[in-house]
């Protein structure tokens, strides 16, 4: 499965065949920590790919966290309608766009990408080997000690998330704090009228 292509910043000029053909229609196989409990060819996103973190009990934790409220809310008789409606809106914006983040592949650079066979003039040798992973990374990547891969464009590790927070789940993870941060309000309000009626 070697291939001659580099690996660029944020795409490769591999075949996307090539590079997920180990795990295609294959149930858990590990990289590192992480495991992909299952993915299409090319896909990188839920539900395509279902890659999760070794924190996945935390994860579990996060969507009792934001899925509980509506149970409670919903149970009771005086909470108002239209709060129902907006409670029920943003627990299912909320979790579709934690499901996004914490079910998706973050960017994990899953084999060693090789330089090209021969360097042209002003060429300069994609990537640089992880000292972790001993794999070829590109300059943008970095090792995730908890995870235990390299991932390209990571901003953190999120335990709540279970996995890295990376270039393929950023914009995801902007989503998903603006939706929890809605939904915490909601719940306060609801909370609120609840508690004063």
């Amino acid at each position: 499965m070697s291939s001659s292509a580099a690996y660029g910043a944020t795409n490769s000029s591999m075949d996307d065949e090539d590079k997920y053909a180990r795990h295609q229609r294959a149930c858990c196989v590990r990289y590192g920590n992480t495991r992909v409990l299952c993915a299409a060819s090319g896909a990188h996103h839920f539900p395509l790919m279902w890659h999760i973190g070794p924190n996945w009990l935390c994860m579990l934790v996060t969507y009792a966290i934001s899925l509980g409220p509506l149970a409670f809310f919903f149970m009771k008789d005086d909470v108002v309608l239209a709060l129902r409606v907006a409670l029920l809106v943003s627990v299912v914006a909320t979790t579709c766009a934690f499901t996004m983040v914490a079910c998706s592949d973050p960017g994990v650079v899953f084999e060693s990408c090789e330089p090209p066979a021969t360097l042209q003039v002003g060429d300069a040798e994609l990537g640089v080997i992880c000292a972790q992973c001993q794999i070829r990374r590109p300059y943008d990547a970095s090792h995730c000690s908890d995870c235990g891969v390299c991932i390209a464009q990571l901003d953190h590790h999120c335990p709540w998330t279970g996995k890295c927070i990376g270039g393929r789940t950023l914009r995801w993870f902007y989503v998903f704090l603006a939706c929890v941060s809605v939904h915490v309000v909601l719940v306060g309000v609801t909370a609120a009228t609840s508690y004063l009626t």
